[in-house]
């Protein structure tokens, strides 16, 4: 199959999965209000791969020289995570700042197994990359739409996997094992848009001990596997279709899920892990590393519509050229070009693969661009609030807007500068209220790994050999140190 239509790929959501949202069974989500907004935003994917503007960004020949999906080609060069970039960033900038989640996660997490399983089968004899490959020769083949599904529920954080009470289901684990596959059971959280994707990859979340065993195990299923039920998350926006009000909201729905796995029989070729517990961490590990990179760069495109925003609505207000307007402008400047430098950095210097020709983004680089974008993205949102005002949290709806009676009131004292029409004002008002809403708050902390895993992950790099050399070579500290960026180096101050 070429790659798919919008509609071959809504079609193909027919098929009887198991999902259920706002406490009701749902028959076909590409007809639920709330759901056909996800999988109207996951076919985003494919409207752009059959533009003409954009194929050839979205679509390349694979090694039989048939045309597929990019993102289903092997991660081999730094132009390769540059163009990976590249796709995010346009879709997201179609998307209101977000990614569509066809083909996003899924292909992060499918990179970090394809890097991964080589190691597993050096060290242990298995034959995990082999499972991968075909596994992605399948999806170029009918050009799916994949999700991961990573985060357990977890439990009591305090105890690990084999040691949960009062039931040991709270991580996902082998139960059985038959000479076909192997049957699982437990539970993954947060799964951005499984009940609009064809296909779920599953992988640990975390390292794991010997007592862990069970609980070491990635594999890939269909979305519509016997057994597998997805509980969609509550929607944010509350009435579907009104662009006006919500412009993101009712654009955008993650369909984040609860997934049980309720012995969910799973083939042996689709498995990527088994029981070998010393790897699984590598693979919460390195899907970090790929899916950092694709946060940053949805997220960067996020910043330019919130920095956008904010001139326009300080040009709206006629304020633009108030001296705390413009410095305000000016951070709002700095933080989105920083985060989009620091991300194709971690394209420009990335690390190879020992033993493939596999790259994937610099881990340190990749780490601090998310952190850097999280961080920061309170006081952003507190910026645009700021210069918002106080409408922001007060402004009537579109049926207040809209109605003949009010309408008149509406248009005389919600204007702003002369000129500017009231209904762009308000329309910019709604975005601000989407673009800084409780949601997206919490979203930015915790999507794609938490802050405190980025911290973590980025003191493990630190190079803090390199910082005490240079300390000691200005301190003039002379206990043997050696280091190649700073012994080579001439006496200074220089004795002429």
């Amino acid at each position: 199959m070429a790659v798919r239509t919008p509609k071959q790929y809504l079609e193909s959501l027919k098929d009887e999965r198991l999902v259920y949202c706002l406490g009701e069974r749902v028959k076909d989500v590409t007809e639920n209000p709330f759901l056909k907004i996800c999988a109207n935003w996951c076919a985003s994917y494919y409207v752009l791969a059959n533009d003409p503007r954009y194929r050839d960004l979205f679509t390349a020949k694979n090694e039989e020289g048939e045309l597929v999906s990019f993102n289903f080609l092997p991660i081999r060069t730094k132009e390769d995570l540059l163009r990976r970039r590249e796709t995010v960033l346009t879709l997201a900038r179609m998307c209101f700042g977000k990614p569509s989640g066809a083909q996003f996660t899924g292909i992060d997490g499918m990179n970090a197994v394809t890097v991964v399983s080589k190691r597993v089968d050096k060290e242990c004899g298995t034959s995990y990359s082999k499972n991968i490959e075909a596994y992605r020769k399948y999806l170029q083949k009918n050009d799916l739409t994949l999700s991961l599904a990573m985060t357990d529920a977890k439990g009591d954080r305090a105890l690990r996997p084999s040691q949960q009470k009062p039931h040991q289901d709270y991580y996902v684990r082998i139960v059985d094992e038959k000479p076909d596959g192997i049957i699982v059971r437990g539970a993954k959280t947060h799964i951005s848009h499984a009940p609009c994707n064809n296909e779920i990859l599953v992988l640990p979340c975390r390292a794991m001990r010997e007592d862990d065993k069970a609980y070491a195990v990635a594999f890939a299923i269909p979305a519509n596997s016997k057994n597998l039920t997805m509980i969609c998350a509550e929607p944010e926006v509350k009435e579907p279709g009104d662009l006006f009000d919500y412009p993101i909201g009712a654009s955008i729905y993650l369909a984040d899920s609860l997934l049980v796995f309720d012995d969910v029989f799973v083939p042996k070729e689709r498995i990527f892990l088994k029981g070998e517990w010393p790897f699984a961490g590598q693979f919460a590990y390195m899907f970090g590393n790929f899916h950092r990179l694709s946060a940053e760069s949805y997220k960067a495109v996020e910043l330019e519509y919130l920095s956008g925003a904010a001139a326009l609505m300080a040009e709206y207000n006629g304020i633009e050229k108030a001296s705390h307007v413009v410095e305000k402008l000016t951070w709002l400047t700095m933080y989105t070009e920083t985060v989009k430098i620091i991300g194709q950095a971690a394209c420009e210097h990335c690390v190879s693969e020992p033993d493939s020709d596999l790259v994937y983004p610099n881990p340190m680089y990749a780490n601090i661009a998310k952190y850097f974008f999280a961080d920061n993205f309170h006081e952003a949102t507190k910026i645009l609030q700021d210069i918002g005002g106080g409408i922001v949290g007060t402004i009537p709806s579109f049926k207040d807007f809209s109605n003949p009676e009010t309408q008149g009131f509406i248009e005389k004292y919600l204007g702003g500068k002369a000129g500017i029409p009231t209904e762009h004002r308000l329309r910019l008002i709604r975005l601000i209220r989407d673009l800084t809403s409780a949601y997206e708050d919490v979203l930015t902390i915790h999507a794609e790994g938490s802050m405190a895993a980025q911290k973590l992950s980025i003191y493990i790099l630190a190079d803090f050999e390199k910082y005490k050399a240079a300390a000691k070579r200005a301190a003039r500290i002379d206990d043997g140190w050696k280091h190649p960026d700073y012994t080579p180096l001439p006496e200074f101050p220089v004795k002429l």
